[in-house]
């Protein structure tokens, strides 16, 4: 039956299936070949969502419960982050110390993973927010949480593991 609400709401998800399909796949065939890691622009996306997480929270004005609830999020955003730079490999060049990274498959698993997580989480607190008395607001904004402390906890550890490397490279 179709929601009044949301009568092409069927279609919609159709394309976003067949859009995260695309994406999956540019990652896949991206993922065959190293990419360069350039450490110095790591910060970039955790800034950026950093300052769109401020500015969401800043408008909602969230309660204490909601802030403990981002909180958690941000931990468990941060765990699942420093677990997806594991599945990352770090090379480098003995000549002119480039650093590339090479995405393994469990790392496109872990996405599709963490994107039927979201889906999963989002519908279920449409659906029961009311009985939960939380907003979609509220969800939104613990779910960039989660997503600034994946980002973020990701791309601290590759700083780490890529200066070390360097590092070694350069001293060895």
């Amino acid at each position: 039956m179709t929601d009044p609400a949301h009568p092409h709401g069927f279609v919609g998800t159709i394309f976003l299936i067949a859009f995260i399909a695309f994406v999956l796949a540019m990652r896949l065939r991206r993922m065959q070949r190293g990419r360069r890691l350039r450490l110095e622009w790591l910060w970039v996306v955790p800034a950026l969502y950093g300052a769109l997480a401020a500015s969401l929270l800043y408008v909602s004005s969230p309660t204490a419960a909601i802030w403990g609830a981002c909180a958690v999020a941000l931990l468990v955003g941060a765990a699942l982050g420093w677990q997806r730079a594991r599945f990352v490999t770090l090379s480098i060049d003995p000549d002119s110390h480039a650093l590339s990274q090479r995405e393994s498959p469990f790392a496109i698993l872990f996405i599709l993973l963490l994107i039927a997580i979201r889906f999963g989480v989002r519908a279920l607190g449409e659906a029961e927010a009311a009985a939960w008395h939380v907003s979609v607001m509220a969800i939104t904004d613990i779910l960039v949480v989660f997503a600034l402390g994946l980002f973020a906890a990701q791309r601290i550890e590759l700083w780490r593991r890529g200066s070390a490397l360097l590092a070694e490279a350069r001293g060895g």
